[in-house]
C-alpha cells in the first residue's frame, strides 16, 4: 500500500468519479439488454471524463476492460482481445480476475487455446470457481 494519507480530492474529482461510475453502470445496464452500441459510447464518454493521461488512472482499466468485454458481446472477438490485452497493463489491470476471464474468452473464440488457457488461469489464481460460475463451461474445461 501507499504511506501517507490519501492525496487530497477535490469536490469536482469527486463528482467526476461519481460521473464515470454512473455512465459505466449505464453501459452495463445496456449491453446486458443488447444495446451493444450505446454502452460502448457510455464507456467512451466514461473514458473522456478521466484526467489525463487517461491510461494512469485508476479506473482506466475497468472501462477499457467493459469496452472490451462489450466488443466480445458483440462478437468482435478481435478488438475485443486487443481492448482486454491493453486493459491489462493499465494500473490495476493485471490483478483484476474479469480482465483475464474476459480476455480469454476472446482468445478461445478466435481459436487461440493456449493462451485462452493462460488467461483462465490467472482469472482462476484470482477468482477461483467463483470467476467461472456464471460463464459457459466450456471456458472452465479448457483448464481441466
Amino acid at each position: 500500500g501507499r504511506i501517507g494519507p490519501e492525496p487530497h480530492r477535490t469536490k469536482s474529482e469527486d463528482a467526476m468519479n461519481e460521473e464515470i461510475e454512473e455512465l459505466c453502470d449505464l453501459g452495463v445496464d445496456l449491453a446486458d439488454a443488447g444495446g451493444f452500441a450505446q454502452a460502448l459510447e457510455a464507456y467512451e464518454s466514461a473514458w473522456g471524463l478521466l484526467p489525463l493521461p487517461a491510461e494512469e488512472q485508476e479506473g482506466a482499466a475497468w472501462i477499457l476492460g467493459n469496452i472490451g468485454y462489450t466488443r466480445f458481446l458483440q462478437g468482435d472477438y478481435a478488438q475485443g482481445r486487443d481492448d482486454l490485452s491493453r486493459a491489462l497493463t493499465l494500473p490495476g489491470g493485471s490483478e483484476n480476475a474479469f480482465l483475464h476471464l474476459r480476455l480469454g474468452q476472446c482468445l478461445y473464440e478466435l481459436d487461440d487455446l493456449r493462451r485462452a488457457a493462460e488467461q483462465f488461469r490467472l482469472a482462476f489464481d484470482i477468482e477461483g470457481e467463483a470467476g467461472f460460475v456464471d460463464e459457459s463451461p466450456r471456458y472452465r474445461a479448457l483448464l481441466d
